[in-house]
Order: C-alpha cells, then sequence, then structure tokens
C-alpha cells in the first residue's frame, strides 16, 4: 500500500508533518479531511526496495542569508498579488524556506498579526533579521494597500545587493586561496622542515648567517609553543569579533576606518551606494522624505554616518532643505547635494536618487574589481619574495660548507 507524507494543519493553527498509508492520494485527503485537517502538502513517498534502506530527512539551515530574505520579499509579493491573504502567505512561505530560523521567525509573525499586529510591528521584532528599510517598506505598503507592488520593488533592490555581493566574493577567492596556500606553506616550513636542516648544522658547528638564525629562531618558537600560538590567534579572532559587537568600539571603529587609506574611500562608496539606493527605494514608495531620511540612517551600516544623517533628518524636519543640509555636512561628495537641489527644485527626487544609487553602484563595483585586480600581482609578488628569502636564507649556509675550506 503506498505510502504518504503529509505537512496539514489543526483547527488551533497547530502544523503537523507525519506519513500514513492509504489505498490513493484522494482516500487519505478524505480521510484527513474528515479529521478536521487543513492540507498544506501531500507527496507520495517512494520506497526503495534492497537488503537496507536508509531514509535522510533534508535538515534546514540554522542561519538567514540575504537569499532567504530576497526570495521571501518575492514570493511574499507573488502570493499576495495572486489573492492569497497574508496570514495564509506566511504560513505557505514558512514552509518553504530553506532555513529553520527563518521559519520560526515567519510563524512567530503569523501569530502576532493574529493577536492584531501589523505586518510591520511584527518583522520589528526581529531587527537582526528585518533592517529597517524592511519595517519602512512594509509599512508604507500597508498605508497605501500596495503591499505586493512595494515588495517587488524590495525584492528587486536585495537581488541587486546579492549579485554585487556575490561577484565580490567571486572575485576574491583567488586572493583567498593564495593567502591560504602561502600560510600553509610557512606553517610547514617552519614547523616540519626548518628543524631537520637545524639538525644538520648543529653537527658542522659553524656560524650562520643572520637571516638563517632568524629563521632557524622563528622555526624554534613553532616548533614548541606551537599549539599556543594557534590558540591564541584563534583567541585573537574571537576576541576582535566579541569586540566589534561592543557600541562603543563599533562607534571608534565606524569614525577611524573612514580614514583608513585604501579601506577608507571603499567604506565610503560603501555608504553612499547603500543611502542613495535606500532613499530611492523608500521616495519611490511613497514615503516622506524624513522618514526615508531615518529608515536609510539606521540602514548605512556605519554609527558616524547614521548620527550625522540623523542630524540632517532633524533639520529637514524644521524646514530646511536637504541639499544644503548635505553641503554643511562636509561627508559625502558634492555629487550628493547638488543632485538633491536639482531633485528639489523640480519636484523628482526619486528619479534624482534612482540616478545617484546607479551611478554608485557602478563605481562601486568597478572600484572593487580595481582593487581584486591589483591585489592578485601584488600578493604573488609577495609570495615571491617571501619564498625566494627563506629558500635562500636556508642555502647560504650550505653554499659555505661546499666552497673550499667550508
Amino acid at each position: 500500500m503506498p505510502q504518504y507524507l503529509y505537512v496539514a494543519k489543526t483547527k488551533d493553527a497547530r502544523q503537523i508533518k507525519e506519513k500514513e498509508e492509504a489505498g490513493s492520494r484522494e482516500e487519505l485527503v478524505a480521510r484527513l479531511r474528515s479529521r478536521g485537517l487543513f492540507i498544506i502538502s501531500l507527496a507520495e513517498v517512494q520506497v526503495q526496495k534492497g537488503p537496507t534502506l536508509f531514509f535522510m530527512k533534508k535538515s534546514k539551515r540554522g542561519s538567514v542569508n540575504l537569499y532567504d530574505l530576497t526570495l521571501f520579499s518575492r514570493n511574499l509579493a507573488t502570493t499576495l498579488s495572486s489573492g492569497v491573504t497574508l496570514l495564509r502567505s506566511l504560513e505557505i512561505l514558512a514552509v518553504q524556506t530553506e532555513s529553520a530560523k527563518l521559519e520560526k521567525i515567519l510563524k512567530a509573525c503569523s501569530g502576532y498579526i493574529k493577536g492584531g499586529l501589523s505586518l510591520s510591528d511584527a518583522i520589528a521584532k526581529y531587527p537582526n533579521v528585518f533592517s529597517p528599510l524592511w519595517r519602512g517598506i512594509v509599512e508604507v505598503g500597508e498605508a497605501s494597500g500596495n503591499l505586493p507592488s512595494v515588495l517587488e520593488r524590495l525584492a528587486d533592490y536585495l537581488e541587486m545587493r546579492m549579485d554585487f555581493e556575490r561577484k565580490v566574493q567571486s572575485a576574491m577567492v583567488y586572493p583567498a586561496i593564495i593567502l591560504v596556500v602561502a600560510g600553509g606553506a610557512m606553517v610547514v616550513f617552519f614547523k616540519f622542515i626548518l628543524p631537520k636542516f637545524t639538525e644538520i648544522f648543529k653537527q658542522f658547528n659553524m656560524k650562520l648567517p643572520l637571516s638563517t638564525q632568524i629563521m632557524f629562531t622563528i622555526s624554534q618558537i613553532f616548533e614548541k609553543y606551537f599549539i599556543l600560538l594557534l590558540g591564541g590567534t584563534v583567541g585573537l579572532v574571537i576576541a576582535g569579533i566579541y569586540a566589534m559587537k561592543q557600541p562603543e568600539v563599533r562607534k571608534v571603529w565606524d569614525r577611524v576606518s573612514l580614514k583608513l587609506p585604501i579601506l577608507g574611500p571603499l567604506l565610503t562608496l560603501t555608504a553612499l551606494e547603500r543611502f542613495t539606493s535606500t532613499i530611492n527605494i523608500l521616495l519611490d514608495s511613497g514615503l516622506p522624505l524624513v522618514f526615508s531620511l531615518e529608515v536609510s540612517a539606521r540602514g548605512i551600516g556605519n554609527s558616524l554616518l547614521e548620527h550625522s544623517i540623523l542630524a540632517v533628518k532633524d533639520k529637514v524636519k524644521e524646514g530646511s532643505p536637504l541639499s544644503d543640509e548635505l553641503r554643511k555636512l562636509n561627508i559625502f561628495p558634492a555629487l550628493v547635494s547638488e543632485m538633491s537641489k536639482i531633485g528639489e527644485e523640480t519636484g523628482s527626487m526619486p528619479e534624482v536618487y534612482k540616478k545617484i544609487s546607479v551611478y554608485y553602484q557602478k563605481e562601486l563595483s568597478a572600484r572593487v574589481e580595481r582593487l581584486v585586480a591589483a591585489f592578485e600581482p601584488l600578493m604573488i609578488v609577495f609570495m615571491g619574495l617571501l619564498i625566494g628569502a627563506m629558500v635562500i636564507s636556508l642555502f647560504l649556509p650550505l653554499f659555505k660548507l661546499s666552497s673550499p675550506g667550508g
């Protein structure tokens, strides 16, 4: 008799997932409905014949990434525009998502909505997953009654960010491999190869060149304190991650990082792209300028810039033009303030900020590509110099031994 795996809801909204045998699909559907169950999905389980059978349930990821949020936004817009209710849409998407954490959050949001909260209030309870941009977009959709349309805009933006992050990650694969290989080669050289040469040179009781002595000293440190060095490195990484989560440390880093030679301009450009893109999508969705500034400030990713934009927001709220306040800010390029002035004069702020955001998206992508392209040959040269210095330092004593009178 065939066996079916079904997911269903009880009358008290409790979800069950079980297997059951039935003569046919229709027979099982009638049986489940007679129990008062609402069927979400139903699939026949294919039983394999053989001496040993292993059934493995695909587990969901514990984290929530940008892909999960992009897919959720797109699918929610699709289900709502198809006439599916918000609660039913959240129930369906909770089952379909590949993230166990997001599934739990969506089910909790369904409970909040049943309790009388709006979707924007429900997702606001999870700020680590849903950014201020999410809440702003959803609030606009709920107020205008056009939630599917604004979610489509949000999905387009998230897909653009996801494509950009994929390009950056793909570009960083080769440099990352070079770094890992270089680090592994150094560990093997100092930990396993040099100690053998140390014993050889000790037998000849010869005076070693300074570079060779330095290498042997490093090798002895590796040999004696390798576990301690490894543990210390891991500890420093964990301590650094913990420190960056502290507000005061984060504020200092946000201020210093913008002044660093290579990283500073790149971080400023990233903040510009994020700020202009967020302003564009919020204004285009119908949000007032003051609220758009507040949301974009919360999502810019730098506490110094966030504080500055919130100060601009307060001035704009009092009636000051945005272009004047951005010009006084003296952090962003003049392009932003001048284009904002054009938008104020023509009444086309969303269109103006769309052009600015597209410009900075292209500029950021080109800047990252140039940095990666320059980083690759530099890494190759660095590895060549490092390995060359190690080999020369190792062979200098051998040359001395092989020379007449050595």
